[in-house]
């Protein structure tokens, strides 16, 4: 029998919205991708930010967080690639001085924005946090797995739309003298310090 806890089932939608919207580093990529690249640029990122966070819940209630545990060195490799691609991304954003700089060739591409969620254990223990805290409000437990997936998956391309809207919004003013440079060079430092904070913090 099909069932649905709506009370808390509206608590979640409400959680996963404002997990997905508050600043971190995908909505940072996404704002910085729409800045340099237009708001195009930025579905190709938000997709792959949905593709990960959904998958890795899935996998989480599944059951995939004991693997991490049984295979030694996974779970800091992973740990690993995130912080080298935040570096990179940031490296990047620094160095570029204009929308039309070489640097900066392209946007996030989507497999790389859904490998940097299965590579930041942070998400790991938001996507346990989420399904030990919202386990019931879907009955049978496909429901379930599937409705926590959706839900989570479109609050964040919604919330990537969102800040990329900002992003693009801003290019006209942002073109003007050396303004995306010191946009580009607060981006890309908050994105390498999400790195440091990535790898100093706790597994």
């Amino acid at each position: 029998m099909i069932e649905l806890a709506w009370s808390k089932f509206a608590a979640f939608v409400w959680f996963a919205w404002v997990g997905s919207v508050t600043p971190g580093p995908n909505n940072a990529l996404a704002l910085a991708t729409a800045a340099n690249f237009g708001l195009r640029a930025v579905l190709p990122l938000s997709a792959g930010v949905a593709l990960g966070i959904s998958t890795m819940l899935l996998a989480v209630g599944a059951g995939a967080d004991g693997l991490l545990r049984q295979i030694p060195g996974l779970a800091a490799s992973l740990k690993l690639f995130g912080v080298l691609y935040l570096l990179w991304l940031g490296l990047q954003l620094i160095r570029s001085s204009g929308l039309s700089d070489a640097r900066l060739t392209r946007a996030p591409r989507w497999y790389e924005t859904a490998a940097l969620q299965y590579a930041n254990p942070k998400v790991w223990m938001l996507a346990l946090g989420t399904i030990s805290a919202y386990r019931g409000i879907a009955q049978p437990a496909w429901l379930e797995a599937i409705t926590i997936a959706l839900v989570f998956a479109a609050c964040c391309v919604a919330s990537n739309l969102i800040w990329g809207w900002a992003g693009a919004s801003l290019r006209s003013w942002l073109a003007i003298g050396n303004r995306l440079r010191g946009f580009n060079v607060l981006l890309g430092g908050s994105l390498m310090a999400t790195a440091a904070w990535l790898w100093l913090g706790p597994d």
